[in-house]
């Protein structure tokens, strides 16, 4: 009998209970939106059962409740805004500051200074940078490129990469200098549970590689060399072993940057012997360029624009080469260095050569929704 009376009223007291919630839900209102305790404070009837209990039934009791109310914050006008956030845009020294970047605290004080507003605070100095994307405490090196051709040059690059050249060979050569061997004094503690590889910070120098390296773009293979630099000598025996790895009815496309020795008139002496074409009289560098740039001979060199090595494949691979083994490796020699750089360079191409995605066709980035 006892268990047709609690089985209704245990169903209803458990539907109110999930009716239920928490005040901290109120923390995620909109602006607009104000919390109050409710003036209305409801006196629902209370069931009286054999065990003396009390509990609610059709209702519940609300201490605090949501009622819409007016902001009573007020807003800037659009002018004092557009103030505060063109003054975040000037450089502090031009204000006799010597700091070479705002914090909120120092806007804040120059605000005021200005008599832009008669009040304002810090919090509201920083939600209205936020607001318009004005980052003062952040920054990132650009490099300006002074090559008057550099949009041609450009755009030629990235048509290589677009459109190959059917039936031949398109490399992307360049240095990585002053690789060094690195040896740590201590060795490290491996990792456990809840903690990562800890590393001592003290290490012994032996010396550095410089390593001279193509990136095969239809395959993602790489080939390299290390020597003692990247002087001429070492660049032409470099792109002498790369001719020797195809065969000679293949033609082989060269893309790589301005560098000295990659027009010297040893090198023009070099590809005239590699290509079996005579050498003309080559007396300015510029001339030496535009010879070794001529599709009338089987190797053809592509230079990239002044300050554009983000053109280059090869600096992606390199970027690889340095996060996923130079980072974490230790070398006791030179002679160590270049075994294990060898040796890494063989088991990329094997376990995870690709040719990279290229994506960009020279025309200007676009941020946001276009449709």
């Amino acid at each position: 009998m006892k268990e047709q009376i609690l089985n209704p009223l245990s169903e209803n007291q458990n539907r109110l209970n999930a009716m239920c919630f928490e005040p901290v839900l109120f923390s995620k209102l909109p602006e607009g939106q104000a919390i109050e305790r409710s003036p209305r404070y409801l006196q629902p009837p209370a069931a009286s059962f054999w065990n003396g209990e009390n509990v609610l039934l059709a209702t519940a009791s609300k201490g605090f409740g949501i009622i819409p109310a007016p902001d009573a914050r007020s807003l800037f006008p659009s002018e004092q805004q557009h103030k505060i956030v063109a003054l975040a845009t000037q450089p502090p020294e031009e204000l006799d500051r010597p700091v070479p970047a705002w914090s909120i605290t120092e806007l804040t004080a120059e605000v005021h200074k200005q008599e832009i507003v008669d009040s304002i605070s810090r919090s509201t100095v920083w939600r209205l940078l936020d607001q318009a994307e004005i980052k003062p405490h952040k920054w990132r090196y650009w490099l300006n490129s002074p090559d008057p051709e550099f949009e041609t040059k450009m755009l030629h690059i990235v048509n290589l990469y677009l459109h190959p050249p059917e039936n031949a060979i398109l490399l992307c050569l360049d240095e990585k200098t002053a690789i060094q061997a690195l040896e740590r004094k201590y060795t490290d503690l491996p990792m456990e549970p809840g903690k990562s590889c800890r590393r001592e910070h003290s290490y012994i120098r032996h010396g550095t590689k410089d390593l001279l390296a193509a990136f095969e773009v239809s395959s993602g293979t790489v080939y390299g060399q290390l020597h003692d630099g990247h002087s001429s000598p070492y660049w032409e025996t470099f792109l002498k072993d790369i001719v020797a790895r195809y065969s000679k009815d293949q033609k082989i496309h060269l893309i790589q940057d301005n560098f000295s020795t990659h027009s010297t008139p040893a090198l023009c002496q070099l590809i005239a012997e590699l290509c079996e074409v005579p050498l003309p009289k080559l007396k300015t560098q510029k001339e030496r360029r535009q010879w070794l740039m001529s599709e009338d001979k089987r190797m053809v060199f592509h230079y990239l624009p002044t300050h554009a090595s983000w053109l280059n494949q090869i600096e992606i691979w390199f970027s690889t080469l340095s996060k996923r083994f130079l980072k974490r490796s230790s070398f006791s020699s030179l002679r160590e260095l270049k075994e294990k750089i060898m040796r890494f360079i063989q088991y990329y191409n094997m376990e995870f050569a690709h040719p990279y995605a290229w994506t960009y066709t020279g025309k200007p980035l676009s941020v946001g929704n276009l449709s």
